[in-house]
Parts: structure tokens; C-alpha cells; sequence
């Protein structure tokens, strides 16, 4: 936008010099007029030319998903019915070439609370980071590298609480974060520490690093992860894998979670498919097992079987319903049911 108002501001100017030249000569000629439009047209063709250059530097487009749901939770003592939200957010992302093979690049996005009368809610995402040849690094609230690597390949559902034992157990994006990664090839490396002055654990809180690998339709993972917690740390290992077949897809992750085996070690298990029945239709089917070393009155394990079938009207539009049994080891068990909508944008300016 500043190009096109100094391009505009010196169009009067860069046209009045020559016509100002040629009034001071009485005697100019019709070639000397000629040539004073050819300088003209050049004049005008540098600045459309900068303009376009400068623009090419800055890429932003603003983004979000909405995603309401209506369903019932069924159990032996009640029914509960509810309108939901799968996490609903809006985005935006920028980058700046920096020159030098170098990018910067900030990213924010919010949630959208269609539940509590549709109101933005807490930052997904907020951070700011620079790329190039050495990798990428980023401040902020942003992703850890646990949900990257082991909980992104099966998040496929149409629920807040997905994946679905990794969700009982690990993080997805944390706070005040700072972020390294870098490629080599088809092996990406990335690491994260939390670091908050507030709490009395010293150093980092948090620190999570991971290796992926992407192969020709599919990818494996591994991550570590450390947090500070009073009396205790914990320490995590995930693996994840992932397969395209076709139009088809698998995935499967499992994380073993110590918690130094006083009785609060954990582990998850996530085992998803999608598989496109037609152009439009998408059939989904997923299996969980959440465990941990709890006593029976504590504990929170639990097996879940999860199916979906999608109406994909459009590339960026799509209906759903969706059946879960949550099948606990201690506590009641119950079924849902659920039918919601997902309409997608991204415009990139």
C-alpha cells in the first residue's frame, strides 16, 4: 500500500519534468517529444515494477474453521443432550522475505467458543519466529513437539477431545515456548522448552524434543518429553506412524509415561483409518486405550471405539455423525452420539 501512494504522490512530478524541459526550448521538436514520452512510460514502468517486487516480499491470509456439533451422552442413570463445539478457531499468518534466504514469519490464532454464545476465547497460537538455511525458531504459544509427532498423525475426529487417549494424558500447544527445528532431507528435528520466571522450578518447565521421518506415503516419530511437576517429574516417550494407501489412511501412536513408578505412571494408545467410500463420503474408525497405575477409586482408564461417517459437500464443507462408547474401568460407562458441521476458509491477500 505505501508503494501505490509514493507511486501516485511522484506520477504529477515524474511527468512534469519533461513537459517543463520541452517549454523551455521553443524550438523543441516532434522527435524531442516523442522521446520525453519514451522516458515517461520507462519512469512509470519502474515504479509499477518496485511496487510489484515489494509486494512479492509479504505474504498474510487470514484463516478458521467453525465447527458446531448437537448430540446426546447416553448412560445408565441420564441422558444429556448439548450443542458443542469441536474447537472452532480463526487465524492469521504472515511471513516477510528478509533476503539472504532468510524468512520471518508470526502466526495467531483463537478459539471460538460457539457453545458460550460464540465468543473469541484464549489464544491456540501467538508467536513470532525467523527461518533460513540454519532452521527455524520461534517464541511463543505455540504447538509442542508431542502433539507434532505423535498426536497430529491421529487426530482425525470431529471432537474437542481428540486424539483420544492422548488427550487424557499430554499436551497439545503451551505457552511461552521457545522453539528450534530444522530438515535434513526427509528428517526433520525440532525442539521446545517452557520457560515461566513465575513457577519455582528453575531452568525450563517443560522440554520436548522429537525426530520424523517421511517416507513416500508415510512417516514415523519418536519424542521425548520432560515436565516439572511438584514432587516429581515427568518423563514421556511417544512413537507414531503413519501410512497412506491409496485414498486410504492409517495411523497408530503410543506413549509410555513415567512418573518416577510411584503409582502415577501412565500410557496411551491411538489406533485410527479413514477410508473413502466414494467422492463424497469418508468412513473413519478409531480405537483408544487410556491406562494408568491408579487405585480403583482414582484411576481413569479407559477403552474407546470410535466411528464417523462424512458428507464432504465440498472441498471446504462438510457434514458429519459421529458414534463413541467410553468404556471405563472404574467409572459409568456411556455412549454418544453426535452430528456437527465444518466450514473451512483460508484467503490469502
Amino acid at each position: 500500500m505505501k508503494n501505490v501512494k509514493l507511486k501516485t504522490a511522484l506520477l504529477p512530478l515524474v511527468i512534469a519534468m519533461p513537459v517543463f524541459q520541452a517549454s523551455a526550448d521553443d524550438n523543441v521538436s516532434k522527435a524531442q517529444l516523442e522521446k520525453q514520452l519514451e522516458v515517461i512510460s520507462k519512469r512509470i514502468a519502474a515504479l509499477e515494477g518496485t511496487e510489484k517486487k515489494s509486494d512479492s516480499k509479504t505474504s498474510f491470509n487470514v484463516y478458521g474453521t467453525l465447527r458446531p456439533t448437537f448430540g446426546v451422552t447416553s448412560s445408565d442413570s441420564e441422558d444429556s443432550w448439548d450443542v458443542g463445539d469441536a474447537l472452532s478457531r480463526v487465524g492469521f499468518a504472515t511471513s516477510r522475505d528478509l533476503g539472504n534466504g532468510m524468512t520471518a514469519f508470526a502466526k495467531g490464532e483463537f478459539k471460538v467458543n460457539i457453545q458460550l454464545n460464540g465468543d473469541f476465547g484464549e489464544a491456540r497460537k501467538a508467536y513470532v519466529g525467523i527461518k533460513g538455511d540454519f532452521g527455524r525458531i520461534a517464541i511463543g504459544k505455540q504447538a509442542t513437539m508431542q502433539y507434532n509427532i505423535i498426536a497430529d498423525p491421529v487426530d482425525i475426529f470431529n471432537r474437542a477431545s481428540t486424539p483420544l487417549a492422548y488427550d487424557d494424558a499430554s499436551p497439545f500447544r503451551q505457552q511461552q515456548l521457545v522453539s528450534y527445528g530444522k530438515d535434513f532431507g526427509n528428517l526433520s528435528f525440532s525442539v521446545a522448552g517452557q520457560f515461566n520466571k513465575d513457577t519455582d522450578n528453575e531452568g525450563s518447565d517443560l522440554v520436548n524434543a522429537g525426530l520424523k521421518y517421511k517416507g513416500d506415503g508415510f512417516t514415523l516419530g519418536a519424542a521425548y518429553l520432560t515436565r516439572d511437576f511438584a514432587g516429581t517429574d515427568e518423563n514421556t516417550l511417544g512413537l507414531s506412524a503413519s501410512k497412506n494407501i491409496g485414498d486410504h489412511y492409517i495411523a497408530a501412536s503410543y506413549q509410555d509415561i513415567d512418573r518416577g513408578g510411584n503409582g502415577q505412571d501412565r500410557s496411551t494408545i491411538d489406533v485410527v483409518g479413514a477410508f473413502q467410500i466414494s467422492d463424497s463420503y469418508k468412513f473413519k474408525l478409531g480405537l483408544s486405550n487410556y491406562a494408568d497405575d491408579l487405585s480403583a477409586f482414582d484411576t481413569a482408564e479407559v477403552t474407546r471405539i470410535n466411528t464417523t461417517l462424512e458428507w464432504h459437500a465440498s472441498s471446504d464443507f462438510y457434514t458429519f455423525i459421529e458414534y463413541q462408547n467410553n468404556n471405563f474401568k472404574e467409572r459409568e460407562d456411556n455412549d454418544q452420539v453426535m452430528v456437527g458441521m465444518r466450514y473451512n476458509f483460508d484467503y490469502k491477500f
